[in-house]
């Protein structure tokens, strides 16, 4: 057994989520952990010993967590910052004849925040086979880690001798996507930290995830978090509004693939042709919806299985998508299709993981297609989405909102979207905001286009969908 134990001295936890400058990471990722170790041992100089117990430290399973699963966030300011002085390039004949600290100038800067009730972490690995050897290089690396996350948030951090009751553990289904270290980590880390002496610009790759499950899940829908991610390459460049068609095509394409006779929760249809009336494969639109200039462009898909789909569809369906292969869209051409790892995505529109977060407030990527047409006496619009909420396994939100605009960045007019598809036809569309009494985690695909990329929603802030 190996036990890590890091306590936050100043009581809060500053440090930036991966996927959004103005949220904060919690819990600490295990990955940035191995971060500050690494940082660690090169400011110190450490010899042979801890380099070997890094990298024996990346190849043990991702480990649990114990850390409070109630921290209070506190409100995010932005700070404009001085950027570093810049030399004069008398070389080229430039020169500012201005006072050097009129010369800097200022970025807007985030600095998430977390406040803890219990500012003790633990990172545990119940087998970590080998860890006597590694034990006292180990434990100088631990006790001279000074801060994770940002220096603002000094730690205090030692190993411990017996194993705590984790808050978080690694599961095939959960409502957390962590990052965590892997094998060849450490030269990664290596790699990066030369190539920022020449361009201070570059960042590591943002490498594996896990998904981890809380001792109080939230409730979760039908659909798996374990999803097949595949990237758009060399093709025409296409907008979320062209989602029905392009789902329709990439359907086609891999049933195709899988051959003669696929299972029906491949389908989505019984033997004699009929619609099947359980959950099934879904196909979702991956687009560029996030950041400062999201566009709406498509960059790839996810496709989605049910949570009770057994092992052998999964194998079946990831064995037919291996390598590179073309989606023939007709008079727009092709596109080049390959299946992403996990550690290889860096393309934040490829991430699936943040389409699964858990969340009290979800906005629609992709609008809405009504189960049922909307009466004067009812059935509301309102009444339907919460049925369609319930229909994948989720409680039914207190408040639900409704429009022509989608509440997230990037995303088209719930007008703009074209297509026709008999689950589709002649029934309305409209974009949501949901927001429950609790938090429930993803995937969320509501409405009667949910397995062709309809309906698909992600996880906002209540201060950002407000």
């Amino acid at each position: 057994m190996l036990a890590i134990e890091v306590e936050y001295l100043m009581g809060r936890a500053v440090a930036t989520a991966w996927h959004e400058r103005t949220s904060a990471e919690w819990p600490p990722h295990p990955q940035r952990l191995f971060s500050a170790l690494v940082a660690t041992h090169f400011e110190l100089g450490l010899g042979e010993e801890s380099e070997a117990a890094l990298r024996w430290l990346e190849r043990l399973p991702p480990p649990e967590i114990r850390a409070t699963d109630t921290p209070w966030p506190r409100e995010i300011l932005s700070h404009w910052v001085p950027v570093n002085d810049e030399a004069i390039k008398i070389e080229k004949g430039k020169f500012d004849p201005r006072h050097p600290l009129e010369r800097r100038n200022r970025q807007e800067r985030h600095f998430p925040t977390v406040g803890l009730e219990d500012p003790v972490v633990v990172f545990q690995w119940p087998e970590a086979s080998g860890a006597d050897a590694h034990r006292p290089a180990l434990r100088t690396l631990v006790e001279n880690l000074t801060y994770l996350g940002h220096s603002s948030s000094p730690v205090r951090a030692c190993l411990l001798t017996e194993p705590v009751e984790p808050t978080f553990k690694p599961a095939p289904e959960g409502d957390l996507v962590l990052r965590i270290p892997g094998p060849g980590r450490f030269d990664r880390l290596c790699g990066i930290h030369a190539l920022r002496l020449e361009d201070e610009s570059i960042q590591p790759p943002l490498g594996r995830t896990q998904i981890y499950t809380s001792q109080g899940c939230p409730p979760c829908s039908v659909f798996s978090s374990n999803a097949i991610v595949l990237a758009f390459e060399s093709g025409p460049r296409l907008c979320l509004d062209s989602t029905l068609p392009l789902m329709q095509h990439l359907r086609a394409a891999v049933l195709a693939r899988l051959g003669n006779a696929p299972s029906e929760v491949l389908t989505g249809h019984r033997e004699d042709g009929s619609a099947s009336p359980e959950p099934h494969l879904a196909f979702v639109p991956l687009a560029h919806v996030s950041g400062p200039y999201p566009d709406g462009s498509l960059k790839g898909a996810a496709l989605v299985l049910p949570r009770n789909a057994d092992q052998a569809t999964r194998v079946r369906l990831h064995r037919a998508l291996v390598g590179a292969w073309p989606l023939h869209l007709g008079p727009l051409g092709s596109l080049t299709v390959r299946t992403v790892d996990e550690d290889e995505a860096d393309l934040v529109a490829l991430r699936f993981d943040r389409y699964i977060e858990a969340s009290r407030c979800w906005a629609s990527v992709t609008p809405v297609v009504l189960d049922r047409h909307p009466k004067s006496k009812g059935p509301t619009v309102e009444e339907i989405i919460a049925e369609s909420c319930s229909r994948i396994g989720l409680p039914e939100p207190v408040e639900v909102r409704h429009g022509a605009v989608s509440a997230i960045r990037g995303a088209p007019r719930a007008s703009d979207f074209h297509g026709r598809g008999k689950q589709v036809d002649g029934r309305v569309r409209r974009h949501v905001w949901l927001r429950f009494d609790r938090k429930v985690c993803g995937p969320m695909l509501l409405g009667a286009g949910r397995f062709l990329g309809l309906g698909l929603c992600r996880p906002v802030s209540d201060e950002g969908a407000a």
